[in-house]
């Protein structure tokens, strides 16, 4: 029940467990603050009390828990390389030019006048290895990797989002050369415009961190990635911060072929023609290629387990799975061109345009 009688007997508890137990203590004064924050929402005339209180709690039971922030740990990611990812050649390329060729040989780019660091925004359809992308490019120029997604950032409480921030930062700075990959960046990186008061900050907090990493000795580089690119807001597309943009789209033919033999490697299968395949899927994302393995190989599992008898995965599987998975490419493609074209955004996002319109006649 959430009410302030039942606030203020987990603040109780929460006193009586203070000298004997912190971590007990701490643990109500965050479920008080937290019920504080929904009494806050649905009473908006005690709305800046409640806030106020819910602050206050917070900041003792975290005190209290003496919880280091999750967002300034070096995720650790596995061995993924540039030959992990089906296809997307020229991307791997444009990558390597822009971001780790930069950072492996800084004088050769010093001295044509280019500069290094700053931040690459990343925009496509969901589900096509933006995050993967991300992890193969921090391996395969050797530096530290900082995933961090808007979750590991944002807080409802006042000024929390903006301390886990600027620590962020903190910690990249001290394991140079370093890679701070923002997913989801349009939920951390919005328009202002269309954000409270409270998620404006958030957007300041980056801009002034971001402008003071223009100095040589800085090797930080930051990546986006957004399924939203119409969502980010203005300031932070700017040039000297994620003025360059990478188009991440669907894979071609070869890469789905890739894809498809990747994940089924391990599955007992009949002999499939993974062109043939590829051919069936065009523009399929990847995360609907593996919904496609997926969907095919539970159709001999679920008989197995009637049948009591294994058979392998067989090409009728595999065309049935496809004809029963739509592709989230095609709403994800309608929606970008209508937003691109309402916010007349084109001129900002130049790859987007042209493939939509040389998917448009497919994706019908």
């Amino acid at each position: 029940m959430c009410d302030e009688k039942s606030v203020m007997q987990r603040v109780k508890l929460a006193n009586g467990f203070e000298l004997e137990n912190p971590q007990e203590a701490a643990k109500y004064y965050l479920e008080a603050a937290q019920m504080l924050v929904e009494l806050s929402e649905k009473t908006p005339e005690k709305d800046g009390e409640f806030m106020d209180m819910a602050n206050k709690l917070y900041l003792k039971g975290k005190k209290l828990k003496e919880k280091k922030s999750a967002v300034i740990q070096t995720k650790k990611s596995k061995e993924i390389t540039f030959d992990s990812i089906g296809g997307l050649h020229e991307l791997k390329e444009e990558i390597r030019f822009k971001i780790i060729e930069p950072f492996k040989s800084p004088e050769l780019f010093e001295y044509y006048g280019k500069s290094i660091g700053g931040g690459i925004l990343m925009y496509g359809p969901p589900g096509c290895g933006k995050s993967l992308i991300a992890k193969a490019t921090a391996n395969e120029a050797g530096m530290a990797f900082f995933h961090v997604k808007s979750s590991d950032l944002k807080s409802k409480f006042v000024g929390e989002t903006e301390k886990n921030i600027a620590e962020l930062f903190e910690k990249a700075r001290e394991n140079q050369p370093a890679i701070i990959f923002f997913d989801e960046f349009e939920a951390i990186g919005g328009e202002r415009s269309e954000a409270s008061a409270h998620e404006k900050n958030f957007v300041a907090q980056l801009l002034t961190e971001m402008d003071g990493m223009d100095s040589k000795d800085q090797k930080i580089l930051l990546l986006a990635a957004t399924n939203e690119p119409w969502s980010v807001d203005s300031a932070l597309r700017r040039e000297g911060r994620f003025g360059k943009t990478l188009f991440v789209p669907q894979p071609d033919f070869e890469a789905r072929s890739h894809i498809f033999e990747l994940l089924m490697a391990k599955r007992p299968t009949e002999k499939l023609d993974f062109m043939k395949i590829a051919k069936m899927t065009q523009g399929f994302s990847g995360a609907d290629i593996k919904s496609v393995c997926e969907y095919a190989t539970n159709i001999p599992l679920k008989e197995s387990l009637v049948t009591k008898e294994k058979r392998k995965i067989s090409m009728d599987d595999m065309n049935l799975a496809v004809t029963k998975t739509d592709s989230i490419v095609k709403q994800w493609y309608a929606k970008a061109k209508q937003q691109v074209e309402l916010k007349r955004m084109g001129e900002f996002f130049p790859d987007l345009v042209q493939r939509a319109r040389e998917v448009e006649p497919i994706l019908l």
